[in-house]
């Protein structure tokens, strides 16, 4: 899905930030689709993923776990889980494979990463689809730092404007990294947003001069 695809990152942050997105495909296997997306809530939970939601369902930086299991409905389309730690995923991983519940399953990250994690967890991945970057005249987009942390919001709900104000409010000490990153969280409404990489980035701009 593309709106898991189109992150910006750098070279020192290839291992600290991944998407898992799982979806069924309509009309042939969701008509269970709340039970079986709890299901992978409690198995994914435990993995302590740092956000993780859906269209129509919340993320964790407004609701809790149980509270995201309560707001699934038949209409959600897909459910996400956000991981910032390379094991951490691979141990995921594992326990999705051992699961085996049906649904489509797809791990976003950089493609070289994310096939070594496949493999380590006993995967062999069945597909790839590419980012082909920006392209046009990009003058005007904001320093790539910013854009590391605009674009873990793949439908760009978390502004530019909104990140350079966070990073001003940490350097006049009115708020802290991590607050700043949960409320840049808010609006991402699949729940993919990374705090954990946002956190560190917003701490790497406030001591930038």
């Amino acid at each position: 899905m593309t709106h898991t695809l189109h992150r910006v990152k750098s070279e020192n942050g290839r291992t600290n930030d991944y998407v898992v997105l799982i979806m069924p495909a309509r009309g042939v296997n969701n008509q269970d689709s709340v039970e079986m997306f709890k299901k992978y809530i409690d198995l994914l939970a435990p993995f302590k993923p740092v956000n993780m939601g859906g269209i129509g369902i919340g993320n964790l930086a407004l609701n809790t776990i149980e509270e995201l299991r309560e707001n699934i409905t038949p209409e959600a389309p897909m459910i996400h889980a956000v991981f910032s730690d390379r094991d951490t995923l691979i141990e995921a991983m594992k326990a999705l494979k051992e699961a085996d519940y049906g649904y489509s399953v797809v791990v976003s990250g950089l493609v070289d990463d994310v096939d070594c994690c496949a493999k380590k967890a006993g995967i062999q991945r069945h597909s790839v689809d590419l980012s082909l970057g920006i392209w046009g005249d990009i003058d005007k987009l904001p320093d790539e730092k910013i854009m590391e942390i605009t674009t873990m919001c793949g439908h760009a709900m978390v502004s530019a404007n909104l990140v350079s104000k966070m990073v001003d409010d940490i350097r006049a000490g009115k708020t802290t990294a991590r607050k700043a990153a949960v409320k840049l969280a808010e609006p991402c409404a699949c729940g993919i947003f990374n705090i954990d990489k946002a956190e560190a980035l917003l701490n790497e701009l406030a001591e930038k001069l």
